[in-house]
């Protein structure tokens, strides 16, 4: 039993020396952008208009290199700064579709580039639908 609890602490110490760096890194463009970041340029990109603003979260949101636990430090300072619920819905989401990159390998090298890209296209029209749901009945 003491092999076992062993083997999780230090199994667990070595993740975390994976996911403090990444979410110090996340946290410090969160608060970077929270303090940096004019309100004004937030709120034009993010909040005004959804039909411009929730596409480009999900984009945003699929091409962003960090792990999802990183997202919301970032999604939070940008809610702050006046980004609607459906734009940080959208970006959150967004950045689910990847998903790890050992994963997307994977899923190419068995189901082809066809199941990959149809994937990606259904995930992206799903969550930019769903980030409209969320903005109407949120708002």
């Amino acid at each position: 039993m003491k092999e076992k609890v062993a083997y999780v602490c230090v199994d667990s110490l070595k993740e975390m020396k994976t996911i403090i760096p990444a979410f110090f890194i996340a946290t410090l463009i969160g608060v970077v952008l929270e303090f940096y970041l004019p309100e004004e340029i937030a709120f034009a990109v993010l909040g005004k208009n959804p039909f411009l603003s929730i596409p480009l979260a999900t984009f945003i949101g699929i091409v962003l290199p960090i792990p999802r636990y990183a997202t919301y430090p970032i999604a939070f300072s940008l809610f702050q700064k006046g980004a609607s619920i459906g734009t940080i819905f959208a970006l959150i989401s967004g950045e689910v579709i990847f998903g790890a990159p050992d994963r997307d390998v994977m899923e190419f090298k068995y189901f082809g580039w066809k199941a990959f890209a149809t994937r990606l296209i259904l995930c992206t029209a799903f969550v930019i639908a769903g980030s409209f749901v969320a903005e109407a009945l949120l708002w």
